[in-house]
C-alpha cells in the first residue's frame, strides 16, 4: 500500500487552495471592518469620537500593514507596507496630538487615512484574486487526478482510494474515465485525450505496452492499467513541478525591478522630507497640517506596487499558459530569453523523423508545418545529424532545411552549437534529450521533446510535453508576448510615478486620492498581465 503523498500530485509553490481561500476571507474582513469604521467619520463628529472610530481602523484591518512593515525591516528590505504604515501613522498620530492639544479650529484627518487604508485593502484584494487567476492553470493540472480509481482484485471491481492501491493492482480504464496514474497498458485499446500534454485535443490510440498518464481522458475504449510504476514522480506531477518552478524563479528583468525598487524607496522617503520641509518652511510655513497631508500623499502614491507587480505577474500567468498550449519552461530566465532566438537547430533522428522502421526513416507528423512556420518567424533553421551525408540531406530537402551537418557525433554537435553562438546568434537546440544532452547545455536555450517520463528534464531547459513539434513556434511567440507585457507594465509603472509624484509633492492629490490612484495602477498591471491567459497558438 502506498502513502497518500507518494500518490496525489500536488504544487508546493501555489499551496493548499483552502489556506489560500482562509487568508483571502480574511483580508476581506480586514477591508468590511474597515469601511464600516471609516463611513461614521463621514459625518461632522467630535474629534474625540473619530479617534475612537479611526483607532479601530488603524489598529485592526491596519495591522495588517504593520506586520508586513516589521517583516520586511527584518529581511532589509522597505516595500509598499512600510510605506503605508508609515503614511497612515503619521496622518493618525498628527491628529490624535491636535485632537488633546488644540481647542479651537480644530482639523483633523482621521478620515483621510481611514478611507487610504480601505482603499489600499480593497486593492490588495483585487491583487489576490488576480494572483489566483494567475494560477489558475496549475490548479486546473491539480484537479486532473481523480480521487480514487477502479481496481481489479481477485476477479472483484473495488472503487478505492488511490492511497489504498499497491503495485501489485490493476486498473480498469472505461470510455469517459480520467487515468488515475502513470502505467502501461496490460490488455485492451484506448483512445485517449492526451491534451493536458500536449495542448492538442486529437485522440491517441493506445495499444498494450503503451503507457497512459496521469490525468488524460479516455474517449473511447476499455482497458487493464498496471501499477507497478506507482510511487515513482508521474508525469503530471513532473508538469506541475516545472511550472511552479517557473513561476516561482524570479526571471533576470524581475530581479532588476526589484533592484530598482530598494533604491526607489528610500529615494522616496528622501523625497518626503524634503517635501516636508519646503511645505512647512517655504509655501505654506508653520502649517504643519498641510506638510503632513503632502507628505502622506507622497508616500502613498509612490508604493511600488505597480513595479513590483509588472514582471511576476507576467511570467506567472505566461508559464501557465503555455502548460495549457503543451510548453513546459524550466524557469523565469527561460521563459524571457526565448524569444531572442534566431537560430534553431535540431537533432534528426527522434526530432525531425521517428524511429527507422524496417530500413524508409518517417518525418515525425507537424515536422515540415514546424520548419514552416520557424522561417516565418525570421528565424535561421539548421539539422545536425550523426547519420550519413545523403541520408541527411534528403531528409532536410523534404523539410527545406538549407542549413545541415551530418556524420556527426555527440560532442561534434555541441561543437556547432558553440560555433553558432561565437557568430554572434542566439541558439535555441531542439533533441530528444539524451542523446543530445550535451548540445542542450551549450544552447542558449534546450529544448527536449518529452517522451514518456524519460526526459531530459535536466539537460533541457524547456519541454514540448508529448513530443508535438507543433508546439515549438509557440515557445519563441509566447516568449516575445510575455516581454511585450512586461515592458508595458514596467512602462506604466514609470510613467505613473514621473505623472503622480510631482502632483503629490505639489498638493494636488490627497492621501485618499493618492491610495485611490495607486490601487487603479496596480490592479491595471494585474490585468494586463491576466490578458496572456487568451494568447492563442
Amino acid at each position: 500500500m502506498q502513502r497518500k503523498t507518494e500518490v496525489y500530485v500536488s504544487c508546493p509553490a501555489c499551496g493548499d487552495e483552502e489556506s489560500e481561500l482562509h487568508g483571502r476571507m480574511q483580508l476581506l474582513k480586514s477591508l468590511c471592518i474597515a469601511v464600516l469604521f471609516t463611513m461614521p467619520l463621514f459625518w461632522s463628529l467630535r474629534p474625540e469620537i473619530q479617534l475612537v472610530f479611526a483607532s479601530v481602523v488603524q489598529f485592526w484591518p491596519g495591522r495588517h500593514f504593520y506586520r508586513g512593515a516589521v517583516n520586511g525591516i527584518k529581511q532589509k528590505i522597505l516595500g509598499m507596507d512600510f510605506l503605508v504604515a508609515l503614511s497612515t501613522s503619521l496622518i493618525y498620530l498628527y491628529s490624535a496630538y491636535v485632537t488633546f492639544t488644540v481647542h479651537t479650529e480644530i482639523k483633523v484627518y482621521f478620515m483621510s487615512g481611514c478611507v487610504l487604508l480601505s482603499l489600499i485593502l480593497f486593492g490588495k484584494y483585487m491583487e489576490t484574486i488576480s494572483r489566483y487567476e494567475a494560477s489558475a492553470a496549475i490548479r486546473k493540472l491539480i484537479r486532473l487526478q481523480p480521487e480514487t480509481a477502479l481496481v481489479l482484485r481477485g476477479g472483484d471491481e473495488l472503487e478505492l482510494p488511490l492511497e489504498s492501491i499497491g503495485p501489485e493492482d490493476r486498473l480498469i480504464i472505461r470510455s469517459g474515465s480520467r487515468i488515475p496514474l502513470d502505467g502501461r497498458l496490460i490488455s485492451g485499446a484506448a483512445a485517449v485525450d492526451e491534451s493536458m500534454l500536449t495542448g492538442e485535443s486529437e485522440l491517441i490510440n493506445k495499444l498494450p505496452g503503451d503507457r497512459l498518464y496521469c490525468g488524460t481522458l479516455c474517449r473511447e475504449g476499455e482497458a487493464l492499467l498496471s501499477c507497478e510504476e506507482i510511487g515513482k514522480t508521474g508525469m503530471l506531477q513532473q508538469i506541475i513541478d516545472i511550472v511552479s518552478r517557473a513561476q516561482d524563479e524570479k526571471a533576470p528583468i524581475a530581479r532588476l525591478a526589484d533592484k530598482i525598487a530598494s533604491v526607489f524607496v528610500p529615494v522616496v522617503m528622501l523625497l518626503s522630507v524634503g517635501v516636508f520641509c519646503l511645505w512647512y518652511c517655504v509655501l505654506d510655513a508653520g502649517n504643519m497640517g498641510q506638510a503632513v497631508y503632502c507628505v502622506c500623499s507622497v508616500l502613498v502614491i509612490a508604493c511600488p506596487c505597480a513595479l513590483g507587480l509588472a514582471t511576476p505577474t507576467a511570467i506567472m500567468t505566461g508559464s501557465g499558459r503555455a502548460a495549457e498550449l503543451g510548453i513546459l519552461f524550466r524557469g523565469g530566465e527561460q521563459l524571457e530569453t526565448a524569444y531572442k532566438t534566431d537560430t534553431v537547430v535540431f537533432d534528426k533522428t527522434g526530432t525531425l523523423t521517428l524511429s527507422p522502421d524496417e530500413g524508409e526513416e518517417r518525418l515525425r507528423p507537424g515536422a515540415e508545418a514546424c520548419v514552416a512556420a520557424l522561417k516565418a518567424q525570421g528565424i535561421e533553421v539548421w539539422m545536425l545529424s550523426g547519420d550519413r551525408r545523403e541520408k541527411a540531406e534528403h531528409i532536410a530537402k523534404l523539410l527545406g532545411i538549407e542549413h545541415i551537418a551530418a556524420e556527426l557525433k555527440p560532442a561534434d554537435k555541441a561543437e556547432t552549437v558553440k560555433k553558432l553562438r561565437a557568430e554572434g546568434h542566439f541558439v535555441a537546440m531542439v533533441g530528444d534529450g539524451i542523446n543530445d544532452s550535451p548540445a542542450l547545455v551549450c544552447a542558449d536555450i534546450g529544448i527536449a521533446l518529452g517522451s514518456g517520463t524519460d526526459i531530459a528534464i535536466n539537460s533541457a531547459d524547456v519541454m514540448l510535453a508529448g513530443g508535438k513539434l507543433s508546439s515549438l513556434p509557440q515557445v519563441f511567440s509566447l516568449s516575445r508576448a510575455v516581454m511585450k507585457n512586461i515592458r508595458q507594465n514596467l512602462l506604466w509603472a514609470v510613467f505613473y510615478n514621473l505623472v503622480c509624484i510631482p502632483l503629490a509633492a505639489s498638493g494636488y492629490i490627497n492621501p485618499s486620492m493618492a491610495a485611490a490612484a495607486m490601487s487603479l495602477s496596480s490592479n491595471g498591471v494585474l490585468l494586463n498581465s491576466l490578458r496572456i491567459k487568451k494568447f492563442e497558438k
